[in-house]
């Protein structure tokens, strides 16, 4: 009885460890499309380099269109405070600040795959606002 805070201490802590996730490395960058994203490119290639798409449409003429879409948003905020006195240990004064800033960011890529299943055009557009 003595030690049973010991014991389960010891077994939350054994039992609260897992393994990380693995990342795949698929990211929809604008910087892979622009490099990597290639006419002629086989649709396993394709998702291979950026993942699966968002959305897949058929054409009446066999070609097949895939679209990518990401949004995301990143937000930055700071602050200070402080106090003032001056040479004579007089105290001026409490002063504090913030400040804070958001954006957001939207790419949109649309791959057009022939009937043969290789990239037959690509385009693709970033936003940010």
């Amino acid at each position: 009885m003595k030690y049973i805070g010991t014991i389960l201490l010891l077994s939350f802590s054994i039992f609260s460890c897992s393994v990380p996730a693995t990342a795949t490395n698929n990211d929809f960058t604008l910087g892979k499309v622009q490099s990597q994203l290639e006419v002629g490119m086989s649709s396993a290639s394709v998702v291979e380099l950026l993942g699966s798409p968002n959305i897949v449409t058929n054409a009446n003429n066999g070609y097949e269109v895939w679209t990518y879409d990401k949004v995301s948003s990143e937000s930055q905020s700071g602050s200070a405070a402080g106090a003032g006195t001056i040479p004579s240990g007089r105290f001026l004064g409490i002063f504090s600040g913030s400040r804070s800033s958001k954006s957001n960011k939207n790419l949109t890529l649309t791959i057009k795959f022939s009937p043969e299943g290789l990239v037959d055009s690509f385009k693709y557009q970033s936003t940010k606002y």
